[in-house]
């Protein structure tokens, strides 16, 4: 089951397309996500996409190493608000309104 695991972030890191695999070690990741895997994710595995969304999803749960390696992949806590408008009524441009 463990090589199972180490296969699906060694899958992960190398589908990712990024730079990932460059900046984290393989072992490092299986190590600081293990037990967050089989905790939170164990009916995904060995699916190495399903797995890595499970974790995503479960992030508020996850360990502080695992989410320290996994944090490129974490959605924005916050989405930018847009401003609000404050709705005013329409403005006359006609002389005689300004009387």
């Amino acid at each position: 089951m463990r090589r199972h695991f180490v296969l699906v972030i060694a899958m992960t890191m190398a589908a990712t397309g990024m730079s990932f695999a460059q900046q984290v070690d393989e072992r490092t990741a299986q190590a600081a996500c293990q037990d967050d895997a089989f905790r939170y994710c164990q009916a995904t595995i060995p699916d190495r996409e399903r797995t890595l969304a499970c974790l995503v999803r479960n992030k508020d749960g996850l360990s502080g190493a695992c989410r320290t390696v996994l944090a490129s992949f974490f959605p924005p806590d916050h989405p930018t608000k847009k401003s609000k408008r404050v709705k005013r009524a329409p403005v006359s441009l006609s002389p005689a309104a300004s009387r």
